[in-house]
């Protein structure tokens, strides 16, 4: 009888329904962790897009809305140029320029380009006719590019390490018939535009890097400027079509990055300036982290409960049939034996009935 024992499998059913059960929680766990992986992943990199797009988007138009606040205060005081003696038009303009941390100058130069009036009466009598504000102004509404103090660099105090810079605003002034009598110009100070653009970023949590008409850097609130040959997005920032990208910067990180082709709002000219925003790749890492950890103790709690409900069905519907089965090897071998009668199922309550109707018949 042993050596017939000898032969029988070693993989019990019980055996097998714990193996099966296993086998299919852990492929279940990897397919799913395969599929999390894949769309986790896939949700940040739309969620990083999609978050920089904004973020840049809404840095480039609360800084245009800012200068739109100077267009608007300029288009007011040209329409008071023709109306006003030189007292009340320089008190306007003093008021527009304030404490001068944000408008360095304000003046009105007639078709000569001679200054006559002006806040605190800078360059007034100055002959203007060659600065680009003016010649630009005399054709219409005007909005230039951040540039180095000419006239004005030893007339107005300035603490920045590289001299003043401004960036210029100007409109003709016309008669009722239409006829064009002078320029009013704004020097605004780009020390405001630069500190404007660093609170943005910070409030945002976002780089910004603001480009000029010739696609080079003017404005960074990072602590480096790479340059378009090492960046993808830098290069982009030439012409004038929107991108996003998302790469490995020079310090070796990847950031998603995005374009604003043209900051501009309303009618304000444009500066020709293109802002870029940068967010760091690794933004959302803790939060990807979290959801594959939290995926894990799931699959474990899940492997557990599913455990228990196991046992509970093997010690129910496994081992009765276990029971039968050494039952029927005992009869089978001639042993005084009653089966047990087990009824939890049909095909136990066959079985039982059967071994019971063997015993009965061996005793006969």
């Amino acid at each position: 009888m042993s050596d017939q024992a000898a032969i029988y499998p070693r993989l019990t059913l019980a055996r097998a329904m714990y193996g099966f059960v296993l086998l299919g929680v852990l492929a279940v766990g990897l397919m799913g962790a395969v599929i999390l992986n894949t769309r986790a992943s896939t949700l940040v990199d739309a969620s990083l897009d999609r978050a920089v797009r904004l973020r840049t988007e809404s840095a480039g138009e609360t800084l245009a809305r800012s200068l739109h606040a100077d267009w608007q205060d300029l288009k007011f005081l040209v329409s008071k140029v023709a109306d006003s003696d030189a007292e009340v038009l320089t008190g306007l303009m003093d008021g527009m320029r304030g404490d001068g941390q944000r408008i360095s100058w304000i003046g009105y130069a007639d078709i000569n380009g001679e200054v006559l009036q002006a806040s605190d009466d800078l360059l007034v009598g100055q002959d203007v006719s060659e600065r680009p504000w003016f010649r630009n102004g005399l054709r219409g509404p005007y909005a230039g590019d951040v540039h180095e103090a000419v006239l004005l660099a030893k007339l107005i105090a300035s603490d920045q390490p590289g001299g003043l810079r401004f960036v210029d605003l100007a409109m003709p002034v016309k008669r009722a018939d239409g006829q064009v009598i002078g320029v009013v110009g704004v020097h605004i100070n780009f020390a405001w535009a630069e500190q404007f653009l660093k609170e943005l970023a910070a409030a945002l949590a976002v780089n910004l890097y603001l480009s000029g008409p010739d696609g080079q850097i003017i404005v960074t609130t990072a602590s480096t400027v790479p340059t378009a040959q090492e960046v993808r997005i830098l290069r982009a920032a030439q012409p004038a079509s929107e991108a996003a990208t998302r790469e490995i910067w020079p310090d070796g990180k990847t950031y998603f990055s995005s374009l604003v082709p043209q900051v501009s709002y309303q009618d304000l000219p444009s500066f020709g300036w293109r802002l870029i925003g940068r967010l760091d790749g690794d933004s959302y890492s803790d939060g990807l982290v979290w959801l594959r950890a939290t995926w894990i103790i799931g699959l474990i709690a899940m492997l557990a409960v599913i455990g228990a409900l196991t046992s509970v069905f093997v010690l129910a519907f496994i081992r009765p049939f276990e029971k039968l089965g050494n039952a029927a090897e005992q009869i089978a071998a001639g042993q005084d034996v009653y089966p047990p009668d087990e009824r939890r199922t049909r095909e136990m309550a066959q079985l039982s009935a059967a071994l019971a109707r063997l015993e009965t018949d061996q005793k006969d």
